[in-house]
C-alpha cells in the first residue's frame, strides 16, 4: 500500500522550484483554451525556503494584481504533526499566465469548513462528505454486523450515496441533529435537499467491482477503519480502508483516499489495489432505464428521479480508461453501467460526482455537459506552477 503522502504527489500539479534571490513568486500557467476555476492548486511545503517553512501557520498567497490574499488551506497528509501542502484556487484566464506571492499574512478570517467529511456513529456508521455542491456518504462495519448478525436496521454494501444539495452551506451534521433530536428526516426535502437516491446492495454512484466469468461481480464489503486527514475551506480528505476481499483470481487488498473540493461537483479518489491489474466503478440504473453517454475518458448517467433528473458521473484518466459496459439483468441493486479502469503500479485515480436539476447549479444538462468536458481536459493538462 501506497502512503497517503505518496498517493498525492503522484498526481501532484508539475511543480518547477528554483532557487533564486528575491520575493518568494508563485508563476501559474494555463496552457488550455479554457478559463480555470474553483481548480485547486498544490504546493509541497518542503519544497519552500527553510525560512518560510518554519512559519507556515502565519503565510498567506497574495494576488498583487488584485491587492488581496486568496483563501488558503494547510494540510498534513501524514498527520505526524507537520504540514505537508499548502493548497489555494486561483483564476486564470484562457491560455494566460498569472503571479502571485507566498508572504505572512497574520490578519487571516475565520473560514467556514465548506469542506467537510465525518464518521457518524450516531446513525449507526456512516461516514459522509460534502462540499457547497454535492454531498456522499458510505457505510461502516456496524452496519454490516447488524446484517450478519440477522438484526434490522443493516446494509451490507461498499457503494457510494447521493445527498442531493441546493443549498452551498454545509448541511452534513444539521440534517444528522434534526433526523436524531426532532424526528425530522432528511429523506424529504425541507428547502435545503435529501437523501433520496437508493443504494442497497448496488453500487450506487460510483462503488467499485470487478467482473469475472458468466457475469459475476465481485465486490468488497463495508469499510472496516476510516483516518479523517483534513477538513476546511477548500478541500476535506480522508481514507477508508477495507477488508480483504474475494476476486475471480484471488484476495484483493483495498485502500481509497478521497478528496472533495470547493466549488467542484466531482470527488477525486485514488486507490491502493492489490490483487486485479483490471477493476469497473459502476452507477446503478435505479428505476428505469435513463440515457448512458460516453465520452473520452468519462461516462454519464442521467435518470429521471421522481420529479428531478440526476445526472451521474464516472471519469478517470486517460491512461486508466479501458472502455465501458452495461450489466442490465433487470434484478434489484444489479443492474448498472460501468466505466472500466486499467490498473497501474497497483493504483488508480477516478473521480466520481453528479448534477441534481434542483440545485439549479447549471443552466440545464448542456452546461453539465460542457463542465465534463472541460474538466476531462484539466485532468489532463494541469496548470503549470513555477515558485521562484
Amino acid at each position: 500500500m501506497l502512503s497517503i503522502k505518496s498517493m498525492f504527489l503522484l498526481g501532484g500539479i508539475t511543480l518547477l522550484v528554483s532557487c533564486t534571490s528575491g520575493p518568494l513568486t508563485i508563476n501559474l500557467t494555463n496552457t488550455l483554451d479554457v478559463s480555470r476555476q474553483n481548480e485547486t492548486v498544490e504546493i509541497d511545503i518542503y519544497d519552500l525556503p527553510q525560512n518560510m517553512v518554519s512559519m507556515i501557520e502565519r503565510v498567506g498567497v497574495y494576488d498583487p494584481s488584485e491587492g488581496l490574499f486568496l483563501t488558503t488551506q494547510l494540510i498534513d497528509l501524514d498527520k505526524d504533526g507537520q504540514m505537508d501542502q499548502l493548497i489555494f484556487q486561483p483564476e486564470l484566464a484562457a491560455k494566460s499566465s498569472k503571479i502571485y506571492h507566498i508572504i505572512e499574512h497574520l490578519e487571516k478570517e475565520t473560514d467556514v469548513k465548506y469542506c467537510y467529511s465525518r464518521f457518524v456513529p450516531s446513525r449507526i456508521d456512516d461516514y459522509t462528505w460534502e462540499n457547497n455542491r454535492v454531498a456522499f456518504r458510505t457505510y461502516g462495519p456496524a452496519a454490516q454486523d447488524l446484517i450478519e448478525n440477522g438484526q434490522k436496521g443493516g446494509i451490507i454494501s461498499s457503494g457510494i450515496d447521493c445527498w442531493l444539495k441546493r443549498v452551498d452551506y454545509p448541511v452534513i451534521d444539521k440534517w444528522y441533529k434534526a433526523s436524531e433530536e426532532e424526528g425530522i428526516s432528511y429523506h424529504e426535502d425541507h428547502g435545503e435537499g435529501l437523501d433520496n437516491y437508493h443504494v442497497g446492495i448496488s453500487r450506487g454512484a460510483g462503488g467499485l467491482s470487478i467482473k469475472g466469468a458468466d457475469d459475476q461481480y465481485f465486490v468488497s464489503k463495508n469499510f472496516t477503519a476510516y483516518n479523517t486527514i483534513s477538513n476546511g475551506p477548500l478541500r476535506t480528505i480522508f481514507q477508508l480502508d477495507y477488508a480483504d476481499w474475494d476476486g475471480p483470481d484471488g484476495k484483493i487488498k483495498e485502500q481509497k483516499t478521497i478528496s472533495l473540493d470547493y466549488g467542484n461537483n466531482l470527488m477525486k479518489i485514488e486507490v491502493s489495489i492489490e490483487g486485479t491489474d483490471k477493476i469497473s466503478a459502476g452507477i446503478s440504473l435505479q428505476q428505469s432505464m435513463g440515457i448512458i453517454h460516453e465520452s473520452n475518458n468519462f461516462l454519464t448517467y442521467k435518470q429521471n428521479h421522481f420529479d428531478t433528473t440526476l445526472s451521474n458521473v464516472i471519469m478517470t484518466t486517460l491512461k486508466h480508461y479501458d472502455g465501458y459496459h452495461i450489466y442490465n439483468p433487470g434484478i434489484k441493486d444489479q443492474n448498472h453501467v460501468f466505466l472500466d479502469f486499467k490498473i497501474l503500479n497497483e493504483t488508480l485515480t477516478y473521480y466520481v460526482g453528479f448534477y441534481w436539476s434542483k440545485s439549479n447549479q447549471f443552466s440545464g444538462h448542456e452546461a453539465w455537459d460542457q463542465y465534463l468536458n472541460d474538466l476531462a481536459m484539466k485532468i489532463e493538462n494541469p496548470i503549470t506552477v513555477n515558485i521562484k
